[in-house]
């Protein structure tokens, strides 16, 4: 089990997570263009999480375990019925933005992605680099709000899964440790997935190089 006052902190960091992803906001406009890769959700079976629409896919090991449809609710507040197939397609026209997965480990790392249609009007407005550029503006005060100090968040580019995008190098202390958190932003189409890797050590690598491209 992951243990109990580093997994509290990570959930902060999380939900600060959503808020970084709804900086985006908009919802499809169904008058504008149709984005031309038809848009399809995440699945995790077992340790595998593989998103096609994005093209990446990764494994973890048994040291991580993958939080369910009804975990991810309990311990987000997001509404489970939220990851439904049968209604995904319309979650994600009204532009909210979904965790399609959760997992953590026993040392109190987690991993999450969260996805976003950002709409006609701001998917043409918002590239990767633009994202990360507004993120950046509220991230900092959201975390000292939150309880963080010390905390340092710079853009960088980061390689995930084989390719380059941008992202954000992101610390504070909290609880008497050090949070480390590395997002990175992949952008298809009108949509925007937000991978983030959180530690209470500075190295997300082996994580990180867990994600292949499909």
């Amino acid at each position: 089990m992951i243990k109990a006052k580093k997994f509290c902190a990570l959930l902060l960091a999380l939900l600060l997570t959503m808020s970084l992803a709804a900086c985006g906001g908009g919802a499809e406009d169904t008058n504008g263009p149709t984005p031309q890769k038809q848009f399809s959700a995440g699945t995790t079976t077992g340790n595998t999480y593989t998103n096609e629409y994005f093209g990446f896919t990764c494994t973890l090991d048994k040291s991580w375990v993958f939080l369910d449809r009804d975990q991810i609710s309990q311990v987000t507040g997001q509404v489970s019925d939220i990851l439904d197939s049968d209604s995904l397609s319309d979650v994600y026209a009204s532009g909210k933005v979904v965790i399609e997965m959760y997992a953590g480990n026993t040392e109190g790392s987690t991993v999450n992605v969260t996805v976003e249609n950002l709409g006609d009007v701001n998917g043409a407005v918002y590239d990767e680099s633009g994202y990360v550029d507004v993120s950046l503006k509220s991230l900092p005060d959201q975390m000292t709000t939150a309880g963080y100090s010390d905390v340092s968040a710079e853009k960088v580019t980061v390689t995930f899964a084989g390719a380059q995008h941008y992202g954000i190098s992101l610390s504070g202390k909290v609880n008497g440790s050090t949070l480390y958190e590395t997002l990175v932003c992949i952008k298809e189409g009108n949509y925007m997935a937000v991978v983030t890797f959180a530690t209470f050590g500075e190295d997300a690598a082996d994580t990180m190089a867990c994600f292949k491209a499909l």
